[in-house]
This record gives C-alpha cells, structure tokens and sequence, in this order.
C-alpha cells in the first residue's frame, strides 16, 4: 500500500479535517491494519492494508463535505468493519470466521479510545502482526523492512534510507515478504516458548529502525517524528512488561528509548535548526523518562547474555548520567562500543565509535578511527561520515579541509534525501567554514 503517497495527499489539505485524517494516519493506521491482519487471518496482509487506506480515503472526502464525526475513530472502525464484511461476504470466504464473527469482534465504534482495556486489546494486536512479520520464513532483511511498512505505516524511501539500500531493493524486499508469509498462513500471534527468541529479536531490530526514523527522521521538513517516536516507545515498554515477551533484551530495549527520548526536548533549537549533544541543555532533558530508562536498564541485567541492546542502552545511560558534556566518560563509552562492534559490526556503530575515540584521544585519533570506512559503500550513502570528519578537521584547525568535507556531506544529502533541518545545519556550518 502506497502510504508515504497517501500521506502527501493528506498533508496537501488545506482544512480542519485533512489535519485531523494526518493525524489519525500516523497514529491510528497501523493499529487498524493489526486488527484487520489477525481478524482476516494469514495471508490477507495486502487486504487489511488495501482496507485501512480506503477507509482513510473515504474520510478525506466525507468529512470536508459532511461535517467531523464527532467520534472519529469510532467512524474509522465502522468503515473498516463493514469494508471487511462486505468483502468477505462477496468472496464468499471459507476460512473459520464468518462475517458475522468479524462483526462482533471488531471493537464497538462508540468505545472511546482512552478506554485502556481497549488501549492494551490494540497493543496485543499490534504485538501479534509485528511477531507475524517477523516470522523466520522470512530473511531477517526482509521482516524488518514489511514490519516497518506494514505496521508502522513508513514510506519505501524512509525504510531505503533506514537500511541504506535503494528503493527499488526494498520494495521487492518487501513484495517477496508479503508472498512468503501469506504462502506460509503465518498467524498474527505473540510466540511463546522456544519459538520466543528468535523472532524478539527482530521485533526488536524493527523498533530500534522505527526509534531511530522518529528521533532523526529521514526526509521532509520534520526533525523529530514525535508519532513514530510515541509508538515505538509504547511497544518497547509493552514488550518489557508483558508477561511473554518481557526478557532481558526488551528490559533493555525499553531503557534504549526511554533514554534516548528523554533528550529530545533538547533536540531542536527555536531557530528549527537541530541542536548537538555536546550543545544541549541537559535541564531540559526528560528526568522521568531517564528514570525509567535506569530502572529498565537495571531489570535488563537479570539475564546473563549480553545483547547489543543492553550496550547500546548501557551508552544511552553513560550519556545521560553526565551532567556536561566535558563529564561524559568517552573512556567507557569506548571500551561500550568496542563490545558492541564485537556483537553487530556494522559501519554506523563504527563510526559512533570513531566520534568517542576522539572525544577521547583528540581528533587525530578520531580521523585515524575513521579511515577504514573510507570507501564503504554504504557509508557513502550517509551524510554523516563527511559531516563527522568535517568537525574533527575543524577542531585540528584545517578549515578548508572542513569546509569540503561538508561540501561532499551537503551533495550526498541531495542525492539520497535527508530532512530539511539536518540539511540546512550543514548549510550553516558550510557557511561558518568559508567566512
């Protein structure tokens, strides 16, 4: 389903309705299309998708003609349960459920979303068709990238840019996912038992993917996605304290988000322009969401694996007990990011690591950390190794060196998308090179 491209019809509305229909599309599409997914049953992904956004369109033109319900999200529930009816009764649908057991198990229309047994009801289907796409018939690759287009409603070109690939890529990726799962009859369920492991993990790669698009999204004019953040912060907690799937791993994701959100009132300037660690206010940062990252940290440690989610947490928990940035201590951060590297190489975790060892060492080293990706493919499609290498050549005073260094970080960007406060940050700082 084309939703980056139905957002951008939303969006283009200029009236009370389009900006309410904008907003129950990040927030409540994804809840939908769980519902419908399970209730369906395997195999009928594309038309709990295909559902959902004809129920979102059907409000788009209604609602400016007519007036706003005044429920809402009670009249999208209606629109999606008599879509699903009717088809099943056309096709005729012999699988066990009848049109009839659709009907009465879709939520009543007139129950208030703030009612929190059917808050955690949609938490539990949403869980379900997550673990659904992550099911070990699919590559790992490829249940990342259907959860984060199916459930959480991300564009093709946001999970291209998530995974560093190319459009084209993904979207076949995620074609042959749907195909595999729907020759497999996957079920929309939570596992348990052995089964439990394997498919946490990639749920919980495909939180941290839709975490890190919230915190720092990948195109448009938006910095922070405060939707996407919101999601995956509740499906991290909801995974670690349910009675299933709250393992050590989710503890540990739980606290990852938790810490990491907190700062995000800090994140962007009144000029919109996005603020730096090292510059942030850290009296703005969120103290209760740092203190419930530390006590999902410390119920993390009651496994005996390490998992790359306890490291990076562990990072998160080293920044934010620093009450300057001159107090972090890089020595440890270091010494972090050397096991994570051990656990999940990959050249982003190499180049967070380079940015602590000249925290640490001094911005020679810091070059020195980062020579080994020159070249990398994937790394070339990121403007932040330029923007990185940018910042230790001006600490070492070679300004001309900077300011190519960000030349090659702004031209990258125009090549592969990046969100326009992030693109006008290196403008300026090109700016601040040649004057």
């Amino acid at each position: 389903m084309a939703w980056s491209k139905f957002g951008r019809s939303i969006t283009s509305m200029a009236n009370p309705a389009g900006g309410l229909i904008e907003g129950l599309f990040r927030t409540e599409a994804g809840h939908l299309t769980a519902r419908l997914a399970r209730l369906l049953g395997p195999g009928k992904l594309d038309e709990a998708e295909e559902i959902v956004q004809s129920v979102l369109t059907k409000a788009l033109h209604v609602w400016p003609r007519t007036s706003i319900p005044d429920n809402p999200m009670g009249w999208l529930w209606r629109a999606a349960r008599n879509e699903a009816v009717d088809g099943l009764r056309r096709r005729r649908f012999t699988a066990p459920i009848t049109p009839e057991d659709l009907a009465d198990s879709l939520p009543d229309p007139t129950t208030g979303g703030d009612d929190p047994r059917f808050v955690a009801e949609l938490s539990n289907e949403k869980l379900g068709l997550i673990f659904a796409c992550c099911h070990p018939v699919l590559a790992v690759e490829a249940r990342v990238a259907l959860t984060l287009k199916a459930v959480c409603g991300l564009g093709t070109g946001q999970i291209a840019r998530a995974f560093l690939l190319s459009e084209p890529t993904v979207a076949q990726r995620i074609t042959r996912a749907k195909a595999r799962l729907a020759d497999a009859r996957v079920p929309f369920a939570i596992p348990a038992g052995s089964e439990l492991p394997g498919r946490l993990e990639a749920v919980l790669g495909t939180l941290y993917l839709l975490f890190n698009e919230g915190v720092g999204s990948s195109d448009g004019e938006e910095l922070i996605r405060a939707d996407l953040v919101s999601e995956a912060l509740q499906l991290a907690r909801h995974l670690a304290d349910h009675p299933v799937t709250g393992r050590p791993e989710a503890e540990a994701m739980a606290a990852l988000t938790c810490l990491t959100a907190a700062r995000l009132p800090a994140r962007q300037g009144a000029d919109g322009l996005p603020v730096l660690l090292a510059d942030q206010d850290r009296d703005a940062w969120h103290q209760g969401l740092i203190a419930a990252g530390f006590r999902h940290l410390k119920a993390s440690m009651a496994g005996s694996t390490e998992t790359r989610w306890h490291l990076e947490a562990a990072i998160a928990a080293a920044h934010a007990a620093a009450p300057t940035w001159g107090d972090t201590d890089w020595p440890h951060i270091v010494i972090l990011y050397d096991r994570l590297i051990r656990l999940a190489p990959g050249p982003v975790t190499l180049l967070n690591r380079a940015v602590a060892v000249g925290e640490r060492d001094g911005p020679s080293a810091g070059l020195s950390a980062l020579a080994p990706l020159e070249g990398d493919g994937l790394i070339a499609r990121y403007p932040l190794f330029a923007a990185t290498k940018a910042a230790m050549l001006e600490r070492l005073g070679d300004r001309a060196g900077a300011a190519e260094q960000l030349r090659q970080a702004l031209d990258i960007a125009d090549r592969v998308g990046i969100n326009q406060p992030d693109r006008r940050l290196l403008a300026a700082r090109l700016d601040r090179m040649m004057e």
